[in-house]
């Protein structure tokens, strides 16, 4: 059996989360033009009442709440309607569909076990959404946002860029000897333009700006330990080969306001929330599951 692993599970989680904060940030602002209609004195607002049956098939209700989520979900070049264009065709696809589905029930369908799957797995997906809706709700708060941002504010390190240049060999002893050509006064550009074997050779090995998380770490930490024109003493080592760099220049980036980048702290804030919310669940939980190369042989033994 195998266990799920952990950026899997952040993969999975982070969509379903993504997706629903975004239908429900739509869903308030699919009826502004409504809204402001109401504050004009020019119509009511016909979204107040979520609970009011718009419609019954066979005795069954469909409120329009259930308009309202569907209208939700629709493509971006759509949602943002007006509530009265949006109302009809909405309602029309809630009906057709809800006739559909009480066909396949009297034709049996319903009692196919892949059907039986398909359909628990849409339940189950709904309300996990509506559940990971509720938690990040209750977590992600505008002060929770503000503290992010004042931990960002107080941690230069992660604004904290380098303009680097490197040398790029594959053995440690070509690493090495142009490090001794280095210490004996031999120019870093040219060097780089000559033995230099990345792409960055011809412009004398320079990188530019970077931040800490932008290059592999073993070139990351060894690049951001070194002083403005200095170079590395010793050869650092990444899966690319064999490096020798020297730092230009160093700087820190202003951090912009609280306003221009709240939507980006949030998504990492969701994320983040996701993976904890995922862990706590699988630590609690008994699943076995398993792997590909098992089913693969399994399907082989049987031929």
């Amino acid at each position: 059996m195998a266990i799920l692993t952990s950026p899997q599970r952040l993969l999975a989680w982070f969509g379903c989360c993504t997706v629903f904060i975004v239908s429900t940030v739509i869903a308030t602002a699919a009826f502004q033009p409504m809204a402001q209609a109401q504050d004009t004195g020019s119509t009511a607002d016909p979204t107040n009442d979520i609970s009011k049956i718009v419609a019954t098939i066979d005795g069954d209700d469909i409120t329009l709440n259930l308009v309202i989520a569907m209208m939700s979900q629709l493509p971006p070049q759509y949602r943002n309607q007006p509530f009265e264009v949006l109302y009809e065709p909405v309602l029309d696809d809630i009906i057709d569909t809800r006739l559909a589905a009480a066909a396949a029930k009297r034709g049996g369908i319903a009692d196919d076990p892949l059907i039986e799957e398909l359909a628990q797995r849409a339940y189950d997906r709904v309300m996990a959404e509506a559940w990971i809706s509720l938690e990040i709700q209750q977590n992600i708060t505008d002060e929770m946002v503000e503290a992010r941002y004042a931990e960002l504010a107080s941690d230069l390190t992660l604004r904290e860029e380098i303009s680097a240049r490197h040398i790029l060999v594959t053995s440690e002893d070509e690493a090495n000897a142009i490090i001794t050509r280095l210490n004996n006064g031999e120019d870093f550009a040219s060097l780089a333009t000559e033995l230099s074997t990345g792409p960055s050779a011809p412009n004398g090995g320079n990188l530019g700006f970077f931040k800490r998380g932008d290059m592999v770490p073993d070139f990351s930490d060894a690049a951001f330990a070194l002083e403005v024109d200095s170079y590395s003493e010793e050869p650092v080592e990444s899966n690319f080969g064999w490096h020798v760099i020297k730092v230009d220049d160093k700087r820190v980036l202003d951090l912009p306001p609280l306003d221009n980048i709240r939507s980006q702290l949030v998504e990492i804030m969701t994320s983040e929330l996701a993976t904890q919310l995922a862990d706590e669940l699988y630590e609690k939980a008994t699943i076995r599951r398993l792997s590909v190369d098992k089913i693969i042989s399994a399907s082989e033994a049987t031929e």
